[in-house]
């Protein structure tokens, strides 16, 4: 499977922008590098001018990670001989043979017969060196899975982390683009759902692993590992929520717990968090852009 590689970048750290670059570069025919107006451009243009097979598309500002991506997605099938694209951040560290595994994997998956809407690694977090599970909706519940030590059997999973998926090109033209006006966040998980009703599941594949980050750090609460993040991406996460609570293809029983997770992980957060009236003016905000359908990129809030 012939594969090219889009990597979102936003004001990356060049070393490790390097390494993901280096990892990935021998393994697919291009790399596309989506730049949502990066300060420090010029240095990205100097690393991508040191590999033969990088390209550039400067989108002169922050349009979110939807529009960057479907950019880079589009650049990367210009080439018809393509038959794949992996999505990365510019933050994600995957393992040298990751790109190998995941291909042979969809190979092996197709000839067998298995519809793939798309396949993704194992991640884990680099500051906890603990895995991420893999998470399968079942009825109200979200099982969380790990994989068995020594079995590489393909784990059906509900959604996939959008970095560090392979989407094969087939897959892409049949469910269509990434949500733009999301921004940020829920991005991946719309788009798995949309793909599992054109009956195209997702699968995590056990020896394909990454190191990725998610949040702006962790913390236990309540005997559970949970992502802290910045007031303004609380508002996207509670703005396009209230998204997926509306759209018709996602399963009732998905909606609410949906419903019922966003309220009262909100009020478990606040009991954790400094700056409350800050993080609850951003995430009642977001709750009623959803509800009005005002989406897209918003600006800090003014204080008050």
């Amino acid at each position: 499977m012939l594969i090219g590689a889009v990597i979102v970048t936003y004001n990356p750290q060049i070393e490790v922008l390097n390494g993901l670059i280096a990892n990935i570069t021998a393994s697919v025919k291009t790399v596309v590098l989506s730049d949502n107006g990066s300060n420090n451009i010029s240095d990205i243009k100097t690393l991508a001018a040191r590999f033969s097979n990088i390209t550039i598309i400067e989108l002169g500002d922050n349009m979110g990670i939807g529009y960057a991506q479907n950019r880079g997605i589009e650049a990367v099938f210009a080439d018809e001989a393509i038959k794949g694209v992996l999505l990365f951040d510019h933050d994600s560290q995957p393992s040298p043979d990751m790109v190998s595994i995941l291909g042979d994997a969809y190979e092996t998956m197709t000839v067998n017969g298995i519809k793939v809407g798309a396949l993704g690694p194992v991640y884990m977090d680099p500051r906890t060196e603990n895995n991420y599970p893999i998470s399968v909706f079942s009825g109200f519940k979200l099982i969380k899975k790990y994989p068995i030590q020594g079995d590489n059997t393909p784990i059906a999973a509900s959604f996939l982390i959008s970095s560090g998926s392979l989407i094969p090109r087939t897959t892409y033209e049949k469910v269509g683009d990434m949500r733009e006006d999301f921004f940020i966040d829920y991005i991946d998980i719309e788009w798995s759902f949309r793909a599992t009703y054109n009956g195209l599941p997702s699968y995590v594949i056990p020896n394909a692993r990454m190191l990725h980050i998610v949040g702006d750090d962790r913390m236990k609460m309540l005997g559970r590992e949970i992502s802290i993040h910045s007031p303004l991406r609380r508002y996207y996460l509670a703005r396009n929520s209230v998204f997926m609570v509306k759209t018709g293809y996602i399963d009732w029983r998905y909606k609410l717990r949906e419903v019922f997770y966003s309220i009262t992980r909100v009020i478990v957060f606040l009991f954790f968090v400094d700056k409350k009236m800050t993080y609850l003016r951003y995430i009642t905000k977001g709750w009623g852009d959803g509800f009005k359908g005002k989406y897209g990129k918003i600006d800090v809030l003014p204080k008050g």
